[in-house]
């Protein structure tokens, strides 16, 4: 076995790795010196979300006062169509009862025979039927023709 060696360090020393203090030649030290005070901030915290909510609000409560405006302007102009509408109604009574008054009918008839009028009575009708497929019934469409339309389509 080999021998173990004895090391022993040299340890001089050493003053340290901290600065050394110097003490000042003139002492600092005036008194008590009034100190700032140190002004608070005064911070308004603005929060987005309901500064957003606010104006959505104030614009949902303009578009309610227009609407309503126009709700009465319309409910204005309403009343005032129902009354020309009963005024238009009155003057065609009147104009109806002036025309019942005024009308001879046996005049008007013999007007029309002497320009070809044929009565009702004497003209001959005929009936015609038509008879229509029945759609529930779908046409027999066979491979060839759905692959013709198909292209034709594809190609058209």
């Amino acid at each position: 076995m080999a021998q173990r060696l004895e090391i022993q360090y040299v340890q001089f020393y050493t003053q340290g790795s901290t600065a050394r203090q110097v003490t000042p030649a003139i002492s600092r030290d005036t008194g008590d010196l009034p100190k700032m005070k140190k002004r608070k901030l005064q911070r308004i915290c603005i929060d987005p979300v309901a500064i957003f909510s606010m104006a959505v609000a104030v614009c949902l409560f303009v578009m309610m006062m227009v609407g309503v405006a126009q709700l009465n302007k319309t409910q204005a102009q309403t009343a005032e169509m129902e009354q020309y509408v009963q005024l238009l109604q009155m003057e065609n009574a009147q104009l109806q009862a002036q025309f019942d008054a005024e009308c001879d009918l046996e005049a008007i008839a013999e007007a029309a025979v002497a320009l070809g009028m044929v009565p009702a009575e004497e003209v001959v009708q005929t009936v015609i039927s038509v008879e229509l497929p029945d759609p529930s019934e779908p046409e027999a469409v066979t491979l060839w023709e759905r692959i013709g339309t198909f292209l034709s389509g594809l190609f058209a």
